[in-house]
């Protein structure tokens, strides 16, 4: 037959209860080559198929309690303004709270089902393809697609060919799969009002290939094409919709959805009122049965007058925490690996609580399930857990080596994500705002205020080629190539910019200075600039700007018992309270010697605004200088406001793409694609651009997914920025994590990147067309296959470490008047800046007559 010039339309047919969208790819690229064969004379067929079904018809089968467990409140529906900083705080109650995380564990599930129909069905068989109307059909998930792209490239070998595709379909199904619940870009349940079906829907995309193989030349018209994508799909559809409806399936959303709902009660919200929570005078849990009744549609995320653990995290009993090595994320099989068990008899870290999950969840969570204990019949709705939690404040994690301690942070460190069943650190929950904080040698850093922790350091200048004394300005810190000390410093710094609710550290991993000193070194180095996190750490929770807690693994520094509200002591892999012991040997080693606040010898410094006279350096002409007093600068320890420049953004930001180095997981590239002129480039620096998140431990399986979505955010960030020139990073993220969450989610991203708006198509072929018209998007395909949703946290660590990248620094907002505050405690407070304001100017004085002196 005679070759024909046209091209493969996108076609869209009905496969059952299934809407199926096709659209080829507009230009050949690395993708298409996936379906490439030996015949020359074939031609290809590649392109993204996208299956949606309603939630309705999906579970039609079942009872219509299963379908509105997945939908939202219609009176807290999130509109078109969603993209508004701060959107209405009604869409976060329990009802919602729950349909959220069920749609995620949903698409969750689907693609795990997919990856398992796709892999070991006839999709690939001995062949690589199936056979259907003359033209071979392959359909892959998009990770498989990314997977298959590297192993069928065209080889004169056909022994070797034939070799690397049995190790595909081997590496397929001996791959590990991730054990985090993540959304996705590849499928997601959405709200649907723009086609003929109700409600939300569930969506997912496929890679499909195909090639002629005949000997003749042929391009199908787009019946032979529908008709070949009908036979290809009708078997896995079929199957899928089996596996949805299965009692699997909504096991594995019933443990997403109760690890949601646990984690919901540790803290309240961020920037919540703090009116539901409940501790003691001394800030301590007073209850050690915690229950969560079950809410109305107006309240919190756990229910109306529920007291909250304090707390934050949660390991319930039984969890099991090792991984079965240190290169996999498959748990350990017990024995050897010994099950948590909370600390007996310990009224501070012990806990039972009762989690509401709703009445149809609940039937899915069997007796003993998850730490469960039995429920009698008036809390059918409820699940009963007993274990342990991290309170808030400073927590030590102590023992010897090889005791379990960093094993415990490890999974602190992971449990800002859900799990799926069977990880055994499912009920291992820790508040979703927790960062990890590590050293980090050598990473970038500009603009951070960073003199909480290093009060100066020698600026390098000379005059007349001798250096002079003068010391750098520590607030706006930066450098090209950070210490260890100076670099944790800045991670610390950075976590508060975006409200962290707490730290956690391993002192393994910690520079040691930045950690503690003790006094012999105080004594050696008498003008040393760091002050160490040990005096910090009480002063940080205790501020009310931040209230941040940290979690230390410690076991060489006896100093950080002085500073501790709770003590998780290791031994042989069990956990003991041990704070009352820590106390102990504080006062012990204290006798004697001048104590803090009548406990330990640290000084625990706070955290709070200060005052301080500047020193201005006059050069004289004979190259002596004289050092005048300035006049009072207010400077601050908390973050200072910081927002991209745009001199920055324009010149060497401008049209970036998202690159990721072959082989790499944990390196990002943010550069232009196009052609630049010198003159472009005067200020260009070969490092502009690259984001090194190899220290960055709380990306997930081998980060490459979730890091690729750290870079498509920064590219959303950028252009966010030039439209609000008065948004600060925090503001930023704020914008991105309504659009993520309920605006449209990743795909509104690829939406703002192509159109200029927020606004995303769920018509399943409009949104072909607009995604495969991008080459954002196509680059996603052809790295990664798709990417996850990542944290805010994640991505403004990828913002902050991206070479090349400079911060402007904008004016402080005006302080909220805190109505709160008593008369009475309002007079007290007054007095106590009064007295601190005396002192102050007392030592100001002093200093000034020693000057003149």
């Amino acid at each position: 037959m005679t070759s024909s010039s046209k091209k493969v339309a996108a076609v869209s047919f009905q496969q059952d209860a299934w809407s199926i969208a096709f659209h080829p790819f507009h230009s050949h690229n690395q993708l298409e080559t996936t379906t490439s064969s030996n015949n020359s004379s074939s031609e290809p067929i590649a392109g993204i198929l996208l299956a949606s079904i309603s939630l309705a018809k999906l579970f039609s089968g079942n009872d219509n309690e299963a379908y509105r467990a997945f939908v939202y409140e219609a009176s807290t529906a999130v509109s078109s303004e969603a993209t508004t900083k701060h959107v209405s705080t009604t869409k976060s109650n329990s009802k919602n709270v729950m349909a959220k995380a069920a749609r995620v564990a949903l698409a969750d599930y689907t693609m795990r089902t997919l990856s398992k129909l796709l892999s070991t069905d006839t999709n690939i068989d001995s062949n690589g393809v199936k056979n259907n109307n003359g033209h071979n059909i392959t359909l892959l998930t998009m990770e498989q697609a990314k997977h298959h792209n590297k192993h069928s490239e065209s080889s004169t070998n056909s022994r070797r060919l034939q070799a690397r595709k049995r190790n595909l379909i081997s590496s397929m199904r001996k791959k590990e799969d991730v054990p985090y619940v993540l959304e996705r870009t590849d499928c997601y349940v959405a709200d649907n009002n723009n086609i003929n079906v109700e409600g939300a829907v569930l969506q997912f995309f496929l890679h499909v290939g195909s090639h002629n193989n005949t000997t003749d030349q042929v391009t199908p018209n787009t019946t032979a094409v529908q008709d070949c994508l009908e036979n290809a799909i009708q078997g896995v559809l079929s199957k899928l919709m089996t596996q949805l409806s299965s009692q699997e399936c909504f096991s594995h959303i019933a443990s997403v959805v109760l690890q949601r709902q646990l984690r919901a009660m540790l803290q309240p919200p961020r920037n919540a009122s703090d009116t539901n929570v409940n501790s003691s005078s001394d800030g301590t849990n007073d209850n050690n049965a915690t229950k969560a009744e079950k809410p109305d549609d107006t309240t919190s995320p756990i229910q109306n007058n529920n007291k909250y653990l304090n707390a934050v995290a949660f390991i319930a009993d039984g969890s099991l925490l090792p991984r079965k090595s240190g290169r996999s994320v498959q748990p350990m099989q017990s024995p050897p690996a010994v099950p948590f068990n909370s600390p007996q008899e310990s009224e501070q870290l012990t806990q039972v609580v009762e989690v509401y999950v709703g009445e149809f969840w609940r039937r899915f969570l069997k007796e003993n399930d998850h730490g469960a204990k039995s429920t009698p019949p008036s809390a059918a709705a409820t699940v009963t857990l007993r274990g342990m939690i991290i309170p808030q404040g400073v927590t030590l994690i102590v023992g010897g080596g090889y005791h379990g301690k960093s094993t415990i942070l490890q999974a602190l460190s992971y449990g800002v994500y859900d799990k799926v069943p069977g990880d055994g650190r499912e009920l291992c929950v820790t508040h979703s705002d927790a960062v990890s904080i590590r050293a980090e040698d050598g990473r970038y850093v500009n603009n951070v205020n960073v003199s909480a922790f290093i009060n100066s350091i020698p600026s390098g200048k000379t005059i007349n080629g001798a250096s002079i004394s003068s010391k750098s300005d520590t607030t706006k810190f930066s450098t090209m190539d950070a210490s260890g000390s100076t670099s944790q410093a800045a991670n610390v710094i950075e976590a508060l910019e975006c409200q962290a609710s707490a730290l956690l550290v391993d002192e393994d991993v910690s520079a040691a200075n930045f950690m503690a000193r003790d006094g012999r070194m105080r004594a050696m180095i008498m003008d040393e600039p760091i002050t160490p996190l040990l005096y910090r750490v009480n002063g940080l929770y205790l501020s009310k700007e931040h209230n941040t807690s940290t979690v230390v693994v410690v076991g060489g520094v006896g100093e950080w018992l002085d500073v501790a509200d709770a003590v998780v002591l290791m031994k042989n892999y069990v956990a003991y309270d041990g704070l009352k012991k820590a106390r102990s040997v504080s006062y012990q080693f204290s006798y004697g010697h001048v104590q803090y606040a009548g406990r330990g010898v640290v000084h625990r410094l706070p955290w709070e605004v200060k005052e301080e006279k500047m020193l201005r350096e006059e050069n004289d002409d004979d190259g002596g200088d004289d050092m005048d007093v300035d006049s009072k600068k207010v400077t601050t320890l908390s973050p200072l406001r910081r927002r991209p420049l745009s001199d920055c953004l324009l010149s060497k930001f401008r049209d970036a793409a998202v690159h990721m180095p072959e082989g790499s997981s944990s390196r990002l590239w943010l550069y232009s694609d196009t052609s630049e002129s010198e003159n472009d480039m005067v200020d260009y620096d070969e490092d502009d651009g690259i984001i090194d998140m190899s220290k960055c431990s709380q990306l997930v399986g081998n980060a490459s997914e979730q890091l690729y979505g750290c870079g498509i955010c920064i590219l959303w960030l950028m252009q966010e920025s030039q439209r609000h020139k008065d948004d600060d990073i925090f503001d930023l993220l704020d914008r991105l994590e309504d659009v993520l969450e309920y605006g449209g989610g990743m795909n509104a991203i690829f939406a703002s990147l192509l159109s200029s708006t927020n606004q995303a198509t769920n018509v399943p072929q409009e949104m072909l067309s607009m995604l495969l018209s991008s080459h954002t998007t196509l680059d996603l395909y052809d790295t990664v296959g798709f990417c996850y949703h990542p944290r805010r946290h994640e991505v403004a660590m990828a913002l902050t470490r991206m070479r090349g990248m400079k911060f402007e620094i904008l004016p402080e907002k005006p302080k909220e008047v805190d109505n709160s505050e008593t008369s009475e405690e309002e007079a007290k407070r007054l007095e106590e800046e009064s007295k601190k304001k005396a002192l102050a100017e007392l030592w100001a004085n002093r200093r000034k007559r020693g000057i003149n002196r």
